[in-house]
């Protein structure tokens, strides 16, 4: 058996070229367990590094394509305010549905105003049926 292993300790020598009688078994073992080892970790950083530029990559697509949809947009809406202005009747209509689909005729909202602080309510009340279930206060009133 002894005789076995060293002469597939020399095959091995051949077959990797390096002297047997110099190298030990433990060292040339040794050595190809580093390099597994460390072909094993540059195989990870390859596969994060190509799926960091693969997600940076789709990053930018997203980035490029939200951009042009903004553009396509502003460009619609000044359609919309340039067929306004210049009193041309030609698919008007047209451009109108187009609006109403795409809910730009409902993009220009007032903003909420705000409640003016000296006014509270004073109760709440909760109504069922047109009947009072309860009244509950909520702020008092402050003079």
């Amino acid at each position: 058996m002894h005789n076995n292993m060293v002469k597939l300790y020399e095959n091995l020598g051949e077959y990797f070229i390096f002297d047997p009688n110099t190298v030990g078994i433990e060292d040339f073992f040794g050595d190809l367990n580093n390099f597994r080892t460390l072909f094993l970790e540059a195989l990870k950083e390859n596969h994060k590094r190509k799926e960091t530029e693969e997600k940076s990559r789709r990053a930018k697509l997203a980035k490029e394509k939200a951009e042009q949809e903004k553009l396509e947009r502003q460009k619609k809406k000044k359609q919309l305010i340039d067929i306004n202005k210049e009193g041309d009747e030609t698919g008007v209509m047209d451009n109108l549905l187009e609006a109403l689909q795409s809910g730009a005729a409902f993009r220009d909202r007032r903003k909420r105003i705000p409640r003016n602080p000296g006014k509270t309510q004073s109760c709440c009340h909760s109504l069922v049926n047109g009947n009072v279930l309860c009244q509950v206060p909520l702020l008092k009133q402050e003079d």
